[in-house]
């Protein structure tokens, strides 16, 4: 279980740095990782995470408000 663990670890980081190597938006690796974090479930595209808008919630998207 361990070794599954350290693999997929290992996958994801390197998927990660790939990923940042072949943009230009954001410079710093560990910036970039936050912003994956953040925008996982969001379909924007790279270069437009930096940007301040929020996402938006698609029309037939349900919304929680609390009361």
């Amino acid at each position: 279980a361990v070794r599954i663990q350290v693999a997929v670890a290992l996958i994801a980081f390197l998927i990660l740095r790939l990923a940042q190597a072949a943009q230009t938006a954001v410079e710093s690796p560990l910036a970039f990782a936050r912003l994956v974090r953040v925008n996982l479930m969001h379909k924007r595209r790279i270069d437009r995470l930096t940007g301040h808008d929020p996402p938006t919630e698609p029309p037939n998207q349900m919304v929680l408000q609390w009361a």
